[in-house]
C-alpha cells in the first residue's frame, strides 16, 4: 500500500500546487487518490487510483469510459503526460458531436493542464480544440485567435508537422469567415 500512497501523496502536492490555473479538487470521504478535474455536470473527469494503477473515470455525453494512465509507480511527468493525452482523446472524439459541451469542458482542462506543465504540444492541441468550437459557434475572431495560438505552440513545441497542421487550419479559417461576411 505504500507505493500507492506515495503515488497518491505526490499528485496530490502537484495539484494542490496548481489548484487554482486546474480548477481541480480531491473528492471527499474515504476514497483515496481521487481527484475531480472539475469539468462541471452534467460531465465528470476523475483521476484515481483503481488497483494500483491511475485511471481516468470519464463521463461525457459520448457516455462512460475508463482509460488507463499506467502503474502507480509511474513518476508524475508520465501520469501528466498520459492524463493530457487522454483529455485530448476524449475531447478529439467528441468534437463533433451535436453536444460538444464535454469536448469543450475537456479541452479548457487540457489547456490548463498544458499551462500548468509548460507542455508546449498539449498547449497547441488545446488550442486547436478550443479554435474548432469557436468555429462552429461562429467565433470567427476567437477561433483565429485560438489557431494562432497553436502555430506559436507548436513552433515552441519544435513540432513541425503539427505547426502545419495548425497553420492549414488557420488557413481554412480565412475562407469560412469570410462566407459568414457576405
Amino acid at each position: 500500500m505504500e507505493p500507492v500512497n506515495d503515488a497518491v501523496r505526490s499528485v496530490a502536492g502537484w495539484l494542490s500546487r496548481h489548484s487554482t490555473e486546474l480548477g481541480w479538487r480531491p473528492l471527499s470521504g474515504d476514497d483515496i487518490g481521487e481527484f475531480d478535474l472539475g469539468t462541471g455536470s452534467p460531465h465528470s473527469a476523475v483521476l484515481q487510483v483503481v488497483d494500483d494503477e491511475w485511471q481516468l473515470r470519464l463521463h461525457t455525453a459520448k457516455g462512460p469510459s475508463l482509460p488507463v494512465l499506467g502503474p502507480v509507480e509511474s513518476s508524475l511527468d508520465v501520469i501528466l503526460d498520459a492524463l493530457m493525452f487522454a483529455l485530448y482523446m476524449r475531447a478529439t472524439a467528441e468534437l463533433d458531436r451535436p453536444d460538444r459541451s464535454a469536448s469543450a469542458q475537456l479541452a479548457l482542462v487540457l489547456h490548463r493542464l498544458a499551462e500548468a506543465t509548460d507542455d508546449a504540444r498539449y498547449a497547441g492541441r488545446a488550442a486547436l480544440l478550443l479554435a474548432g468550437h469557436a468555429d462552429k459557434d461562429g467565433r470567427d475572431t476567437e477561433a483565429r485567435a485560438r489557431a494562432e495560438d497553436a502555430v506559436r505552440f507548436f513552433a515552441d513545441a519544435r513540432d513541425l508537422t503539427a505547426e502545419d497542421n495548425a497553420r492549414a487550419v488557420l488557413e481554412s479559417l480565412a475562407p469560412s469567415m469570410n462566407r459568414r461576411n457576405a
